[in-house]
């Protein structure tokens, strides 16, 4: 069949011999044989020139059907197999500058024959028109926990935390002054300062008078840092500058989010075992996180409210 279906598409037995690494005499003997075997002449030959029977057309095109979906399900499957070794994971850009970019070298060492793209993404920005095999995003609030087409489930949640650097609080939130004078830096797509006051419990004196907004919490970190301003910063940004006070917590309370970090995946494709290896570990890596920022907070004093005590 192989023979007489190179022998068709290409229209010379010579030509179908070397496609086929075998002799010319080889492909004549193949493709006569197929002829006794189906009781027809499936070619006419006029000297070198060569063409299809009636019959030899008919099967030729059932041949060519068949091995162009034999060549696309081989295709299909190698695909398939080199991308159950490769994962794509799109990421919010807060959370992959600050956190999951500094531990996902512990898995690539783990884990060899796994490769890993990750793709920051803009924050505040829920495309679909993207491929990946995993998705960390904010979660919805006090909504539904839907996406058309992909499975949501939580992650994780962090503590918000006012921080700013101890010259900064000594000038602007000592006694006798009124810290909502102070210059307030604001990540225009998470703006909690209101509820974080009202649930804490914090007296700020009053709204806000001076803001800098910024479309990123890491740009409010930054400006912060350089003494700029407070911010509101999650433990997921700003642990390491509290661990070593390069900014610090002047009034020492955290507030546990309402809002999550989400894992999406796409609904109904079958998990490798390169996908159940990196959820496996990531979710393994947070609760490790988790529980090493209520070890820092704890010994730097910081309290911890849960929302359901706030």
């Amino acid at each position: 069949m192989r023979a007489f279906e190179a022998v068709a598409r290409l229209e010379s037995i010579s030509s179908a011999a070397e496609e086929l690494h075998v002799t010319r005499p080889a492909v004549s003997k193949q493709v006569t044989q197929l002829e006794r075997d189906m009781g027809c002449a499936l070619l006419s030959r006029a000297g070198n020139v060569i063409r299809l029977t009636p019959a030899g057309n008919e099967l030729f095109l059932a041949l060519k059907q068949a091995f162009d979906l034999i060549h696309s399900t081989a295709d299909t499957i190698c695909r398939k197999t080199k991308q159950g070794q490769h994962l794509r994971v799109l990421v919010c850009r807060d959370f992959a500058s600050s956190w999951l970019a500094g531990q996902v070298g512990a898995f690539l060492v783990a884990n060899p024959n796994i490769s890993v793209e990750i793709t920051a993404e803009k924050n505040g920005v829920f495309r679909l028109d993207e491929e990946f095999d995993f998705r960390i995003f904010y979660g919805t609030q006090g909504g539904s926990k839907t996406v058309i087409g992909l499975e949501q489930a939580e992650l994780c949640r962090w503590i918000d935390m006012l921080v700013c650097t101890r010259p900064f609080a000594k000038s602007y939130l000592a006694a006798g002054r009124k810290a909502s004078d102070a210059l307030c830096l604001v990540d225009a797509n998470y703006d909690v300062w209101d509820e974080w006051c009202a649930l804490t419990g914090i007296d700020l004196g009053g709204p806000r008078h001076r803001q800098t907004v910024f479309n990123e919490t890491t740009l409010c970190l930054s400006v912060a840092a350089s003494g700029g301003g407070m911010t509101i910063g999650d433990s997921f940004l700003a642990l390491p500058a509290i661990r070593t006070e390069e900014l610090i917590v002047p009034y020492r309370l955290g507030l546990v989010s309402a809002q999550t970090y989400d894992l999406f995946k796409p609904k109904g494709r079958l998990t490798s075992p390169a996908t159940r290896k990196f959820e496996n570990w990531l979710r393994g890596a947070i609760n490790t996180y988790q529980l090493t920022v209520l070890q820092v907070l704890a010994d730097k004093g910081i309290r911890v409210m849960e929302r359901s005590a706030a």
